[in-house]
């Protein structure tokens, strides 16, 4: 290839919105905290045979977690008797905009789509009143007696209400105004036919829905504040999402887990929620002092991805500009994977040097110094000298920090000699800004 088309494999194979598929996963548990998703979840549906699990994922958004549950659904469906259904529920909801109802429609749908073609499954539609109630929205419902699967609605419809307001309204209304029936009783009645059908003429048993995404809804049920939407969801109608009659894995939010209301969740799910953290690329309270088995591991994201593109990292990155990249993503595999497909398009001729890598993290540093609130900048400089690397439980604003990426979670797992191995840092781009050195030097003049 030429270096034009070199550049351009390169900056396609580093799309920054597109979780890592089968060739582009890389393992990086080691630099986790060496716990492994894979293996306990795998292990739990064993050994949980027919009872129905409801295990939480949580992490920084961009860390990994999509990736992880992809690898996961791969995992399930070639060692394990389970059927897994994946569902990225941004395909599905308006996140400012969420109800019950949207989730349980979604989930409804993306069984009915991965089933089909698959099986020769058949339902009788006098079954399910409110879901021919709902597919009567879209003029499809002209099948008599046993209907296939997805019952003469396509995927396609459903995805249209994320954008569609004032037909996502009238669907809901039709669903609120059938006193009889539920969709949840719907959707259940539904899995229990297709696991029966499974268990009659395949070799699958049961299924497990992967309901990825949710943690991004910002707006529950018409409540305004994030985390008041967030709790409502996970917490107040867990009676709900805890009564789906099958396994299900709910992404959930790290803010709210690392919130006052937290520890609540492993009750009310039955399992402890599993954390996915950053990859840790420094040890804890030294920032300059290399974690050389994250940077491997970040090492083996990258040249996943340009092995594919007949190129080697060592043609692609000047050793400083490698070094930079590793080291001011902070371990989240998001930022390296934008920091370098910028980098690839900042340059004309391969290797990429050190100038680029610099350029392309520089943006992220003018987005944290314009848009972190002026009173986060004493508490962000508290966390930076602090020997324990802690923040403050029940503070919103660490919360918020978490959230917004200006903090990030690290874990040691073995490394440690103590039980309590969660650590936070500074997110290494606003490090670089004026107004973060100058609150350190403050807090430093003051101590």
């Amino acid at each position: 290839m030429s270096t034009d088309e070199t550049l351009t494999a390169i900056y396609n194979a580093f799309e920054p919105n597109i979780p890592a598929n089968r060739v582009y996963y890389a393992d990086c548990k080691e630099a986790r905290g060496g716990s492994d998703l894979v293996k306990k979840m795998i292990r739990r549906l064993n050994n949980a045979k027919n009872e129905n699990l409801r295990y939480l994922f949580t992490g920084h958004l961009g860390c990994g977690k999509s990736s992880e549950l992809r690898h996961l659904f791969s995992e399930i469906e070639k060692k394990t008797t389970f059927f897994p259904i994946y569902i990225d529920f941004e395909e599905y909801l308006d996140i400012q905009d969420t109800t019950l109802e949207d989730i349980f429609l979604g989930m409804f749908t993306e069984i009915a789509s991965h089933c089909k073609g698959k099986f020769e499954f058949k339902f009788k539609k006098e079954s399910y009143t409110i879901f021919k109630k709902i597919v009567e929205f879209f003029g499809d419902f002209s099948v008599k007696g046993e209907v296939g699967l997805p019952f003469d609605i396509a995927k396609l419809n459903i995805e249209k209400l994320r954008q569609n307001p004032n037909l996502r309204q009238q669907i809901r209304e039709a669903i609120q105004s059938n006193e009889k029936k539920s969709l949840l009783s719907e959707l259940n009645l539904f899995i229990q036919e297709v696991e029966l059908q499974l268990a009659q003429n395949t070799e699958f048993t049961r299924l497990v829905i992967i309901a990825d995404s949710l943690e991004k809804i910002k707006r529950f049920e018409k409540e305004e504040g994030e985390l008041i939407s967030q709790k409502k969801l996970f917490i107040d109608r867990v009676e709900q999402m805890t009564g789906i009659v099958t396994n299900v894995i709910y992404t959930v939010p790290l803010s709210l887990y690392r919130s006052h209301y937290g520890t609540q969740l492993p009750q009310l799910y039955g399992n402890n929620v599993f954390v996915l953290p950053m990859v840790k690329v420094h040890r804890r309270g030294k920032f300059d002092e290399p974690f050389e088995i994250g940077k491997q591991e970040l090492i083996a994201i990258i040249e996943k991805r340009l092995n594919h593109k007949e190129t080697t990292i060592e043609k692609v990155f000047e050793t400083d500009a490698l070094d930079y990249l590793l080291k001011y993503c902070g371990g989240h595999i998001r930022s390296l994977v934008r920091f370098i497909q910028e980098a690839s398009i900042s340059v004309d001729e391969l290797p990429i040097d050190f100038r680029a890598a610099r350029e392309s993290v520089k943006e992220e540093v003018r987005g944290f110094a314009a848009s972190v609130r002026e009173e986060y900048w004493d508490k962000l400089a508290k966390l930076e000298l602090s020997s324990s690397q802690q923040i403050e439980n029940g503070d919103d604003d660490y919360s918020k920090m978490l959230e917004s990426l200006a903090i990030l979670e690290y874990m040691n797992g073995e490394e440690t000699e103590t039980d309590d191995d969660v650590w936070y840092a500074v997110n290494p781009a606003i490090r670089l800004t004026i107004k973060f050195q100058d609150a350190v030097k403050r807090l430093q003049a003051a101590e």
